[in-house]
């Protein structure tokens, strides 16, 4: 009898530490010791892939790569998180921009979005087919070619465009995180570009936010921008969130600046495609 007791008790241990180790993988930020990093959206030379290879994490557009070449890059443990514009409809990409329908787009006045500066159109994130065509290009794209993560781009239109409408944030608010949790449930990796006020909504969702244009006297200047490097340091601080940062200025103080807040950064005084 004492004998079944203890091999009870054994079982149960080992269930219980095997269960523990589970749910600490499960809850394991996959971004967690990156301390450096490249965004690279051109087509890959020559010479791409050996040095994209030589970064922690890197961040590409999917499109101009096969699995074979993405297998390259992390084969020295590179993480490569892909290119997805959440917000906008690139009319560069043909091949994705064909598939949307009439009402994924966004419209005012009757009009769509147009936006010239990038040659895309504001789509709306409460359209149950364009969130499909997201999650089915995300397939395509991340997940069949293996890479280790999403990079989602333009969430900070929802924060842009939307801002004096609380009831419309809300709505395209709840509907990216109904898209976030899908990729939840795939177990993809998330990176959110932009979008602080949407950041506080879908931070339990994500593993990284990037602060674009992290330049030190701007923020140093601007109490918007004070009063978001506490707030975005909060995330970090309570979802365990990696935050990335980049400047194209005043390289030496946006790194201390970045970093004395625990954020990754990264310079690019000209382009993401210089190395």
């Amino acid at each position: 009898m004492r004998k079944n007791s203890k091999l009870l008790l054994i079982c149960c241990i080992i269930i219980f530490f095997l269960l523990v180790g589970y749910f600490l993988t499960l809850q394991k930020n996959p971004l967690d010791g990156v301390h450096q990093y490249k965004i690279y959206y051109g087509e890959p030379a020559k010479d791409t892939v050996k040095k994209l290879s030589g970064y922690p994490l890197v961040i590409i557009e999917p499109t101009h790569y096969s699995r074979k070449e993405i297998e390259k890059i992390q084969q020295t443990g590179t993480l490569v998180y892909g290119y997805i514009n959440s917000m906008e409809a690139d009319r560069w990409n043909k091949n994705l921009f064909k598939q949307f329908e009439h009402q994924d787009f966004y419209y005012r006045d009757g009009k769509r979005v147009y936006l010239k500066d990038w040659d895309a159109y504001l789509m709306d994130m409460t359209s149950f087919h364009y969130r499909e065509t997201l999650l089915k290009e995300i397939h395509q794209q991340i997940e069949h070619k293996q890479l280790n993560g999403v990079f989602l781009d333009t969430v900070g239109d929802i924060d842009d465009f939307f801002s004096e409408d609380s009831k419309e944030m809300k709505q395209q608010q709840e509907s990216l995180i109904l898209l976030l949790k899908v990729l939840e449930r795939r177990q993809l990796s998330v990176i959110q570009n932009w979008g602080m006020e949407t950041a506080q909504k879908t931070a339990p969702f994500i593993d990284g936010f990037m602060w674009e244009d992290f330049q030190h006297s701007y923020i140093m200047n601007d109490d918007w921008s004070k009063e978001w490097l506490k707030k975005t340091r909060w995330l970090s601080d309570e979802y365990g969130i990696t935050i990335f940062t980049v400047s194209e200025k005043e390289k030496e103080k946006s790194e201390q600046l970045a970093e004395k807040q625990g954020f990754v950064h990264y310079y690019a005084p000209r382009d993401y495609e210089e190395w």
